[in-house]
């Protein structure tokens, strides 16, 4: 990848290095970016050096057993792909960092999950803060055992490239009951003001006070947000709303939501050099053909409503741990990997 270092946007320095923000919209944007090749078909993906190979046609049930919840019988869904999308704690274009825990943490995850037999797509937004089986590297990169970690910190472990992107689809597939994840993308926080930008900006109204963090955004007023703004807007935790990460997976919502009309109003042109802007920032083994696959699917399927899992925050340590509800994550994997048998 070619390294575009005048991209680098000098709002960052003042403020990206605070430990409380979430560094949190990056994943958004690359959904957005996936919108963008719906939109408009383009052919840029295929000369994108990308990734080679991964992110294939999605094998059938993946060998998946089935489930018995409820007294219902369960059975894997026969043709599913699904792609972990996320934002990563990480300022500047991806390089490799040595080490075994200097990755950044996955401050915003989404899994993009479609149902090729039903024809439909469907999101489901995870909690970073999520306590889960996070595997444990070493400085090789292998799997030495697994803690109970927020699932951020999953794509800490590794050098912050694709080992560590492996090691959080690892411990999301694990949290889904073993449900296979056909690939990745992760996204350098950077990337959200970039490609805030390079769309025009994104139009919202501020639902919440942040006089504390930037006095720009007010509260009541409808703008359209520069990239800074856009940056505090998704990101930040502390000192707005109720200070946890519910409140701002909302806002990236909302910021999602919003950036829809954008990505219409743009030509091909306009499409080829926001894709540019960020690429330096990308990480994923998604590759180019995947991707236009899915492009064509996102653009004539079915959008299904988002998927959340419901639970508790509470606090450990210093740290907010959100303890999932184990009820609403069978109904979950269910929802998006299995169908009733029929007999």
């Amino acid at each position: 990848m070619r390294h575009h270092h005048h991209h680098r946007a000098d709002y960052h320095h003042s403020r990206v290095h605070r430990r409380d923000a979430a560094r949190a919209a990056a994943a958004a944007a690359l959904l957005a970016l996936i919108l963008l090749a719906a939109l408009f078909g383009i052919s840029r993906w295929e000369r994108q050096a990308y990734a080679s190979g991964g992110g294939g046609t999605a094998a059938a049930s993946h060998g998946q057993p089935d489930i018995t919840w409820n007294g219902t019988v369960y059975t894997p869904k026969q043709q599913v792909e699904a792609y972990l999308l996320m934002g990563i704690d990480v300022t500047g274009p991806v390089t490799s960092r040595p080490g075994n825990y200097n990755g950044g943490q996955a401050d915003a995850q989404f899994l993009l999950v479609l149902d090729n037999e039903a024809q439909t797509w469907q999101m489901l937004r995870l909690n970073r803060d999520s306590m889960v089986d996070v595997p444990v590297l070493d400085l090789r990169g292998d799997v030495i055992g697994y803690e109970r970690q927020q699932l951020a910190l999953a794509h800490a472990y590794g050098d912050g490239t694709n080992n560590s992107c492996r090691n959080t689809v690892d411990a999301v597939s694990r949290l889904l009951g073993g449900a296979p994840i056909d690939g990745y993308a992760a996204l350098n926080m950077d990337g959200i003001a970039l490609f805030n930008d390079a769309i025009g900006g994104v139009t919202v109204t501020i639902t919440s006070d942040f006089t504390a963090v930037d006095p720009t955004l007010v509260e009541g007023e409808t703008i359209t947000l520069n990239g800074q703004q856009a940056f505090e807007f998704v990101r930040t935790r502390k000192d707005v709303d109720d200070q946890t990460n519910l409140a701002r997976m909302e806002r990236q919502r909302i910021y999602l939501e919003a950036m829809k009309p954008q990505l219409l109003a743009l030509s091909n042109e306009e499409v080829v050099q926001v894709m540019d802007a960020i690429n330096d920032y990308l990480v994923t083994n998604i590759g180019s053909q995947t991707v236009l696959d899915l492009a064509e699917k996102l653009r004539n399927y079915q959008g299904l409503p988002e998927l959340t899992i419901d639970g508790t925050n509470t606090i450990e340590g210093e740290h907010v741990a959100y303890i999932l509800d184990e009820d609403s994550l069978q109904q979950v994997i269910l929802q998006l990997f299995y169908q009733e048998k029929t007999t």
